[in-house]
């Protein structure tokens, strides 16, 4: 696992996120991957919790304010020291064993099949509130219509591909919720891992029906219209 960082966008996931990373750091043991925390302008105390915590393996980048996570994102993966990615949500639903299961799959892949490839975690009981489950259910089958990107949960942040790829792609606001669609544009291949995921436990979700449903529609719309151009050739 020498040759992956694990990416962790956080705001204000203070409860959660040291727990993750030591987690994190127990399921890899000797192979621990390089883990990068990507605090986007966090208002909670984790600036004075990071200061007594355990930073081997472990790099830590603050923003000054909160950008988003895809802009989060963005900073780790352009700090990263290696050259595949891992990307995990700081609430600590998503188990870091199944972290250790898409690299894994994403290490026995050949090389030819690794080029914009895109390894996509596949929540198979999500525990989340009925609210989310549906909200996330109708964006899903909205976006497999229109999008067509071979994604079964997209909405699962737990995902593994290529530093280069990524950094490849022409770069948007909310464009993490078009992964699948934006590496099939350039002829990658979308694998499907089934995981579990856990409840949260600790702290609130940034997220609602409101702020992914409405505020995707215009993304979803500037990548459909890519999608089509990518058919059109």
């Amino acid at each position: 696992m020498k040759n992956f960082t694990i990416i962790i966008p956080i705001f204000n996931e203070t409860d959660s996120i040291f727990t993750l990373v030591d987690e994190i750091k127990k399921e890899f043991k000797g192979q621990i991957p390089e883990i990068i925390i990507v605090d986007d302008g966090s208002t909670d105390n984790f600036v004075e919790k990071m200061i007594k915590f355990n930073k081997n393996n472990l790099r830590v980048i603050h923003h000054k304010k909160n950008m988003g996570k895809c802009s989060a994102m963005l900073t780790g993966i352009k700090e990263s020291k290696k050259k595949n990615i891992c990307i995990i949500d700081g609430d600590g639903q998503n188990p870091p064993y199944e972290a250790k299961k898409l690299m894994n799959f994403w290490t026995n892949l050949n090389e030819s099949e690794k080029k914009f490839a895109l390894v996509c975690g596949n929540r198979i009981k999500r525990q989340d509130s009925i609210s989310k489950k549906v909200s996330s259910k109708v964006a899903n089958k909205i976006r497999k219509i229109m999008l067509d990107d071979d994604c079964n949960d997209t909405a699962c942040a737990l995902k593994v591909f290529s530093k280069q790829d990524y950094l490849r792609l022409n770069y948007f606001t909310n464009m993490h919720r078009f992964l699948p669609a934006l590496f099939k544009i350039n002829s990658g291949k979308i694998f499907n891992i089934p995981i579990d995921d856990r409840k949260r436990n600790k702290g609130i979700s940034k997220y609602s029906f409101h702020n992914r449903f409405w505020v995707g529609i215009l993304d979803l719309l500037r990548v459909w219209l890519m999608v089509l151009k990518r058919r059109r050739k």
